[in-house]
């Protein structure tokens, strides 16, 4: 262990409170943000604390070799970088503050240099220093995008499936007949989550008929042709009756132009009339 480096160290961690409060002097007011001069007491506490574990962490990483300060970096992004992904933090502040971080974490070495010149520093152990720091904040800041970034990314695909199954809902119209409405465009991976969706939401709705109801899709190509094909065939095996409505007119000429068969597939040109049967039907029966 280089006795420089050591007391290096010790210094750092002695000064980590005063180096948090020459860090927030840089920060701004930015509602929302964990980094925002106007966070919530509780917030800007744990903010302190964690920016002055940071100092240590980067301090420890001077008596540590690269796979350690590796080791070391990457406990404690994740804790930060979950943390970060909870607020509106965004991850250009993320950056702007990694920069100021490290001007204010040099500003500390150039003063360490300064007050313990009976240390003789020489110029070597500076280089040996830069090389130490800024190769830990470098991987700090990777490790930190790339947590936040998954973070991130993992929460939008869920987002992403919520959506898709809200826009894929069975209804009941009675205790054994469903109504699917599909509206938008249709695409591979939209139609594979509207055959999952739709044959879970049958199965369990106990379902002997599912009217779908075409009317808000616009486009019909072959792709989604063969995905209502596969889909009824499904709803077939579970012993799902399936009804076609709403095919629009300029839908119908394109399926024709296609070549695309829906002679075997039950149609029907009016979503009232066949939701007025099955009312109807349902009715006479718990008349009977």
């Amino acid at each position: 262990m280089d006795t420089h480096s050591s007391h290096l160290y010790e210094y750092l961690t002695e000064h980590a409170l005063d180096f948090t409060e020459d860090w927030l002097r840089f920060q701004n007011i930015k509602t929302g943000s964990h980094y925002s001069l106007d966070s919530p007491p509780e917030v800007l506490n744990k903010i302190k604390e964690q920016n002055s574990n940071y100092v240590k962490v980067i301090a420890r990483c001077l008596l540590l070799s690269d796979e350690e300060s590796k080791q070391l970096i990457s406990e404690w992004t994740k804790e930060t970088a979950t943390d970060r992904s909870k607020s509106s933090t965004t991850l250009d502040e993320v950056v702007r503050n990694s920069g100021i971080f490290r001007r204010v974490y040099w500003t500390y070495v150039e003063r360490f240099v300064d007050e313990h010149f009976e240390l003789h520093i020489q110029l070597k152990e500076v280089f040996e220093w830069e090389r130490k720091i800024n190769f830990a904040l470098d991987y700090v800041l990777e490790t930190f995008t790339s947590t936040f970034l998954g973070i991130l990314m993992n929460r939008l695909q869920a987002q992403s499936t919520l959506i898709q199954e809200l826009s894929t809902p069975v209804i009941s119209l009675t205790s054994e007949v469903g109504l699917l409405p599909i509206i938008g465009d249709i695409d591979t991976t939209r139609a594979r989550m509207i055959m999952d969706s739709t044959l879970q939401q049958s199965a369990d709705a106990h379902l002997s008929m599912l009217i779908i109801d075409l009317s808000g899709v616009v486009l019909v190509d072959t792709m989604v042709a063969q995905q209502i094909f596969r889909l009824i065939d499904a709803l077939n095996l579970l012993g799902v009756k399936s009804v076609i409505t709403g095919i629009r007119p300029e839908v119908a000429q394109t399926a024709i132009h296609l070549g695309l068969d829906f002679s075997t597939i039950h149609t029907e040109n009016s979503l009232e009339r066949i939701i007025a049967e099955v009312i109807q039907e349902n009715s006479s029966f718990l008349h009977m």
